[in-house]
């Protein structure tokens, strides 16, 4: 056999296939092995990507697989007009709407009307048995689970994500942090070991709610191996996220990758289109930032630290030297010494205030959301993120970043722990992409703003 599987976290790596074999070497996680056979639920594996990676056995405890293709629980629909595919359930429904459902039938709420105005009153009739049967599950019973919700005093929080998960088996999360595998769904309980941020537990589907000191905090019940150990406990569901099994042609681990996964010829972004900017460039300024502003102010300064209002602009839509006289015309305090010094920087109060001048509000944030998928719900929203990182002296996004640096979070790919974003740098007046990992080590803890364009 040949196949592919991927490490949920650091773990080690033996000479035979028993937990009682040689220790050979320890993988770090998410790593991708080759299998070439599996002995009594161990695999021999090969590291890849790896110069001179030792082969070894792992314990398929200790592996993830890449997802087969499954029947989803609740039935979807195919919309023709769009050719998209709906859930009849989302997975975000709360359960007791679905309860309600149940017990009053017709239409479902949660479903769009001119969807369901679309159905024949056989299709109708079908979709709600389907809809019904997919909540009879023998294992888990559907009762059972209602009453465990109802134990809990759960099943006005509760979601059908929940049964779904269950329902399908399981469902790979990550953590975002280090944690503990709490014994029990308690804060600060007894832990059997800790989950390193980025490593990957198989969550059961159950949840339970738990209180301490005040605090009210709902945990998944996960699996997890690491190292050489299995652990079977809970895992505080605020500091997870899905884990999307990358395929070869969206891995964050190749860099390669970062040249397809985005279409770049599509632009998202208006890019400040000054004159300035050209003649800059023939003079041998290499950075589409550095430009004279003397258009905007009267005065001959060739400034080296615009980021921030180059930002602005692509946001608005607006080229750079009318945006700058309308900010300089202003009343803002700051604005002066900021065009007068061709090296001062803007904050995030200064960017507020300029996107102030054109009709936009900017919120400032102290710290980013917490997964991929939470900063995909927001740019899917209609909002742009400036981020402030760090980047190299030839303007290029980096982790270990000296200069800091203002660009505009433009759209995210969620992959694996990670993922990919496409960003606007104002630097070379382009779009560009970076792995989500090392582009969110790179913009660290520092703040930025939440800009939501007029339409």
């Amino acid at each position: 056999m040949s196949s592919t599987a991927r490490t949920r976290a650091d773990v080690d790596l033996r000479s035979g296939p028993k937990s009682s074999s040689s220790i050979l070497d320890r993988l770090p996680a998410d790593c991708t092995v080759e299998i070439t056979e599996e002995t009594n639920g161990w695999y021999h594996v090969t590291p890849g990507r790896m110069v001179h990676g030792i082969s070894g056995y792992l314990p398929e405890a200790a592996l993830m697989f890449p997802p087969a293709a499954k029947t989803p629980v609740f039935p979807s629909l195919s919309i023709e007009e769009t050719q998209k595919i709906v859930k009849t359930v989302p997975n975000t429904l709360p359960v007791k709407d679905f309860l309600t459902w149940i017990k009053d039938a017709g239409k479902p709420a949660w479903i769009l009307e001119d969807i369901w105005n679309n159905l024949s009153s056989a299709q109708k009739k079908e979709l709600a048995e389907k809809i019904r049967s997919a909540s009879i599950g023998k294992a888990p019973n559907w009762e059972d689970w209602i009453s465990i919700l109802n134990e809990n005093n759960r099943l006005d929080e509760a979601v059908m994500d929940e049964w779904i998960v269950m329902m399908e088996g399981g469902k790979e999360v990550y953590a975002i942090r280090d944690h503990y595998v709490y014994l029990n769904p308690l804060q600060n309980d007894s832990y059997y070991g800790c989950a390193l941020k980025g490593q990957v537990m198989r969550w059961t589907g159950a949840v339970r709610s738990g209180e301490k000191y005040g605090t009210h905090r709902l945990y998944y019940e996960v699996d997890f191996y690491r190292m050489s150990r299995y652990l079977h406990g809970w895992f505080r569901a605020d500091i997870v996220g899905d884990y999307i099994y990358p395929s070869p042609e969206m891995d964050p681990g190749i860099e390669g990758n970062a040249q397809t996964v985005f279409d770049l010829s599509k632009p998202i972004l208006r890019f400040p289109e000054d004159p300035i900017m050209a003649e800059m460039k023939l003079k041998g300024y290499h950075a589409a930032q550095y430009i004279d502003i003397f258009g905007s102010t009267g005065k001959h300064v060739i400034h080296y630290s615009l980021c921030g209002e180059f930002c602005v602009a692509a946001i608005g839509s607006k080229d750079i030297i009318p945006l700058l006289k309308g900010w300089h015309e202003g009343k803002y305090p700051r604005t002066a010494s900021i065009l007068n010094n061709p090296h001062e920087g803007t904050c995030a109060g200064d960017l507020q205030n300029l996107l102030s001048t054109i009709g936009l509000k900017g919120d400032i944030y102290s710290s980013m959301p917490t997964t991929p998928q939470k900063l995909k719900d927001r740019l899917s929203s209609g909002q742009f993120m400036i981020a402030g990182c760090g980047i190299n002296s030839a303007g290029k996004v980096r982790a270990d970043g000296k200069i800091r640096h203002w660009v505009v979070l433009e759209d995210i790919i969620p992959v694996g722990n990670g993922g990919w974003v496409r960003v606007y740098n104002p630097f070379y007046n382009r779009d560009e992409v970076y792995s989500y990992n090392m582009f969110l080590t790179s913009v660290g803890i520092g703040a930025g703003l939440w800009v939501t364009p007029t339409v």
